[in-house]
């Protein structure tokens, strides 16, 4: 990860308010948003093991993540950061239902912005 990323927010747990916060408090920051777009083109896995207080399992389902598959997911989130378009966050928590962590990230496009979906089992 950049070295140049000194201005991220305290790492804070992964909740729809937490999130939302943190993507405010990069969006308020130009040159902070660009960098933040930098990372999610080329490691987005890090960045949000970076921007949250994730648990182990959560860090080790993350990291089995494709590389691929979030980087497109997260591709849009890039775009809206560079361009200064609204992203919202949404945290969807479920319940175990095995003792593996799974989590997925939906992201959509729309008129008013970038939204980001994401669902992850604690």
């Amino acid at each position: 990860m950049s070295t140049t990323l000194t201005k991220l927010p305290v790492s804070t747990p992964i909740t729809t308010e937490d999130a939302q916060r943190a993507v405010d408090q990069i969006r308020a920051d130009d040159e902070l948003a660009w960098q933040v777009a930098a990372e999610l083109d080329r490691e987005p896995r890090l960045l949000l093991a970076k921007l949250f207080a994730l648990e182990p399992a959560q860090q080790a389902g993350l990291s089995r993540m494709r590389l691929e598959r979030v980087r497109s997911t997260f591709a849009p989130v890039a775009r809206a950061l560079r361009e200064g378009d609204p992203v919202f966050v949404r945290i969807n928590e479920v319940a175990v239902v095995t003792a593996a962590f799974s989590c997925s990230f939906k992201v959509e496009v729309s008129s008013d912005g970038v939204t980001v979906e994401g669902s992850i089992s604690t």
